[in-house]
């Protein structure tokens, strides 16, 4: 008598899906962490140009038409800002509900896990069993013989 839990394949199965469900999880953090960069450089690049021009006004050393185009570069600065925040908010999003794809594959897995172990118990315990009946019978039979 061997053990055989019948339902192997499946939690093989789930086994994969729950690591592929991990694979695009951890991408998906990956790109928001690549989103999160990218929206801290603008900002960066945001107050660096701020503390520059400031710099410059309180030198003396700027003109109008220097005002101009650096009103027109922080202008595009604070749309790319805009742009790269709504994106991070995406990859935010994408990023929990991936998340949650793969706590359910998780839970599936560790399901088919403990109903597993739940069957080898009971196929220990069974076991257990048909070995004390053999062993009764053989008792039994020698107890026969030797009496007779």
């Amino acid at each position: 008598m061997r053990f055989q839990f019948n339902l192997e394949r499946l939690k093989n199965l789930r086994e994969r899906l729950e690591e592929d469900a991990k694979r695009i999880f951890l991408e998906a953090t990956a790109e928001r962490i690549k989103a999160e960069e990218a929206l801290i450089e603008i900002n960066n690049k945001i107050k660096e140009e701020n503390e520059n021009f400031v710099k410059q006004i309180s030198q003396n050393l700027i003109t109008i038409q220097d005002i101009q185009q650096w009103r027109s570069y922080l202008e595009s600065l604070e749309n790319k800002k805009v742009k790269l925040g709504e994106i991070y908010r995406e990859k935010l999003a994408d990023e929990e509900e991936k998340r949650q794809r793969y706590l359910e594959a998780r839970k599936e897995r560790v399901i088919l896990e403990k109903l597993k172990k739940r069957k080898f118990e009971e196929y220990k315990i069974e076991f257990q069993r048909e070995e004390n009946r053999n062993l009764d019978e053989i008792g039994i039979q020698m107890y026969y013989r030797n009496n007779k």
